[in-house]
């Protein structure tokens, strides 16, 4: 798995808010098709990828998160990760040994975190602006290659 895959499967979970109204509103404003705006982001000098997708889908109990990407050597990448609305941690299966813990911080923000043991590895958050229309993913941790990393990508709804 190469940069932004891995990027996004360990700061994409999602978890429960504290009311199911609330929940619900903050979900619906994720679900759909995003597809990011390179112009409006801000890349990690390692994470150059030339585009990127991202799409939310709700599964019963269940958030999905369905990603297709075109990496900077050109090649396509794609995956699809299920995330429980519960708070609890759940192995990540891309990432052996690592689990992925998530809680709704705001009517449009999840906060979400990747750990390996007791080591926090990874944490981004994933903002819905007030229109529906932008989604900000602000993101840190460590790539599949051992090295860090920061960047805050812009999503457009599709």
């Amino acid at each position: 798995m190469k940069g932004v895959v891995l990027v996004l499967l360990l700061a994409a979970p999602a978890a429960a808010a504290s009311q199911p109204a609330a929940r619900a509103s903050a979900v619906d404003g994720l679900v759909g098709a995003w597809t990011a705006n390179l112009s409006k982001s801000q890349r990690d000098e390692d994470h150059r990828f030339a585009g990127a997708t991202m799409r939310f889908e709700v599964d019963g109990e269940a958030l999905l998160l369905i990603l297709t990407g075109v990496n900077a050597a050109g090649n396509t990448v794609s995956s699809t990760t299920t995330y429980y609305p519960d708070g609890k941690e759940y192995p990540v299966e891309q990432v052996p040994g690592t689990v992925s813990i998530a809680e709704w911080v705001g009517p449009r923000t999840l906060d979400t975190k990747g750990k390996k043991g007791e080591e926090l590895v990874g944490h981004g958050t994933y903002e819905v602006s007030a229109d529906g229309q932008m989604l900000t993913a602000t993101i840190w941790g460590t790539d599949a290659r051992g090295r860090g990393f920061e960047q805050v990508i812009v999503f457009d709804r599709q």
